[in-house]
């Protein structure tokens, strides 16, 4: 059964192979990937093993990525997404690849094309996923991992309720800010 979460103004629902190119929108754009992943866009190609991604995430974890789309009709402006990481190593993965000694840490993140930035819509969406976190998966808490310049991130985070935690360093090395609930 399809998970489907609906707000005022958005649906988020589980991904499918036919949101690549709606997605690609927001993966292939230099300034909306400058804060997520290695910093720079991906190709076609990438977004489409994205979403393959995402889907295994749901089979194997129970949880993933949503598509978010404009409840009137809009389209997809984006993906809010839930991810496994390792908090010994901090790794992310499926859980079956990060191990069975994993110190389970699940992050609540967020992209969006630019054209549906500065409207909330993050906030909107992140709400929605977080509530559906604690209720579905119950977690201890979750996290989101931003890096330090992206601002906006940290006001979405903020806006949802976590707060700044500390700094680590991933198991690729990228420094990046732990935010919490």
């Amino acid at each position: 059964m399809p998970v489907v979460l609906a707000t005022e103004r958005l649906l988020l629902r589980l991904p499918e192979p036919a949101d690549a190119e709606a997605l690609h929108r927001a993966y292939g754009d230099p300034e909306v990937m400058r804060y997520v992943g290695e910093g720079v866009p991906f190709t076609f190609d990438e977004t489409r093993r994205t979403l393959a991604r995402f889907r295994r995430r749901w089979r194997g974890d129970g949880f993933g990525a949503f598509i978010v789309e404009l409840a009137d009709g809009g389209g997809v402006i984006g993906e809010v997404d839930l991810l496994a990481w390792d908090r010994k190593t901090w790794a992310f993965g499926l859980r079956e690849e990060l191990g069975p000694d994993i110190e389970l840490e699940v992050e609540l993140g967020w992209t969006l094309a630019r054209d549906a930035w500065g409207r909330g819509y993050a906030t909107e969406a992140a709400l929605a996923v977080r509530d559906w976190a604690f209720r579905e998966l119950a977690p201890p808490r979750l996290i989101s991992m931003i890096y330090p310049p992206n601002v906006r991130s940290q006001r979405v985070a903020e806006k949802i309720g976590e707060r700044f935690e500390r700094e680590v360093v991933t198991a690729t090395g990228k420094l990046t800010q732990l935010w919490s609930t």
